[in-house]
This record gives C-alpha cells, structure tokens and sequence, in this order.
C-alpha cells in the first residue's frame, strides 16, 4: 500500500504542475485601466458586470476547476509534508521519508547549527539552510603550517643560488669577448701607424 500511494502521489504531483502551469493569472474587473487596484483578486458583485457574467473577452474568474489535486494539497513539491521546527526536541518524531523540515525564522544561530547538526544524524532534509547554517571547514593544524612556510625558504634560496651560480659562470666569458674585442681594435690600429710613417717619409725625400 505504500508504494501504491506514494505512486499515486508522484502522478497527482505532475497533475499539480501541470494545472498550475495552465491556471491563468486572475486580475480583479477594471485592474487593467486603474493600476492602483494592484494584482490582488476580487469578485465581482455588479448586477451588470459583464465578467461576473463570464461574458466573451472578459478576464477568466476564480473557480474550482483551476485547483490542484486533493491529495498533493499543502505538500512540498518533493511530495512530503511540511514540519516546522523551533528546537532539536521536535526533530525526534520527524519522519524522513515522508516529511521534511523548516527551521522557524525566531530561532538564533546557533539553535539553528543543532537542528541542522541533529537533521543530518537522523537524515532529515532541512528546506530552508542558510550559509551561515554550514559549518566551515576545520583549519590546519600549525606545525604544518610551519612545515610548509620551512620548505618554500628553502626552495626560494635554492633558486637564488642557482641564479648567482649562473651570473658567475656568464662573467668570465663576458670579459673574454671584452679582450678580444680590444686586441682587434688594437691590430686594426697599429697598420695605420705604419701608413702614416711611410706617406712622411715620402714627403721628406720630396723636399
């Protein structure tokens, strides 16, 4: 019997959904030509009135066709009943598989991290958790906070030494190409000297 009726609840659900996707939205007479009606339903009660009347055109009015199916009536979309809890106390004669749990909005922080902490123990669903309902994660203990601190100094100095190692290997040769550099300027000068020599000695015979 209670597979039976919890199929039969499963298909009154999308019944439910189904209506309640094809309701109309119901709007008062003349809510179209004075806003200040507002959105809210009421019947007309004019001897005249044309949608009273349900006359062509006319808005559609409230009536029993539109509802839903009785046995999903006040039943959370899941299609368990809804519980409302103040305290950890009335968590014991819940339900969980056919009813579900809605913490009262009077109660404080913490009363509200038990009955959600109690839930959990006893696999109740809780609609309405707030991110301050969860429990943060527990931190770190220090000495690996330490350890770990320890080996990125470590890393960080050994990548220095190997940065100045790399600058020290690149000075000799820096120098070297400096010294060669300058033994070529200085071969390039010194058959200039020569020239200069021969064109005064030419000069000197002339005279």
């Amino acid at each position: 019997m209670a597979n039976k009726s919890q199929k039969d609840i499963e298909r009154s659900l999308k019944v439910r959904a189904k209506v309640a996707s094809e309701r109309p939205d119901f709007q008062r007479s003349e809510a179209n030509r004075f806003p200040r009606l507002g959105d809210k339903w009421r019947s007309s009660k004019g001897i005249r009135s044309k949608m009273r009347l349900k006359k062509r055109s006319r808005s559609a009015i409230v009536e029993t066709g539109y509802r839903g199916p009785v046995a999903t009536r006040g039943l959370h979309p899941t299609g368990k009943n809804e519980v409302l809890v103040h305290n950890v106390s009335e968590l014991e004669g819940i339900n969980p598989e056919t009813q579900v749990v809605r913490i009262s909005s009077s109660s404080g922080k913490m009363k509200r991290l038990a009955i959600k902490k109690r839930a959990d123990e006893l696999k109740i669903v809780v609609l309405n958790i707030r991110p301050s309902d969860v429990p943060k994660p527990e931190e770190a203990p220090e000495e690996a906070v330490v350890g770990e601190t320890e080996e990125s100094e470590a890393s960080e100095s050994e990548s220095d030494e190997q940065e100045e190692g790399g600058a020290g290997e690149e000075e000799p040769e820096e120098a070297e190409e400096a010294e060669e550099a300058e033994e070529a300027e200085e071969a390039e000068e010194e058959p200039n000297d020569e020239e200069s020599e021969g064109a005064n000695d030419e000069e000197a015979d002339r005279k």
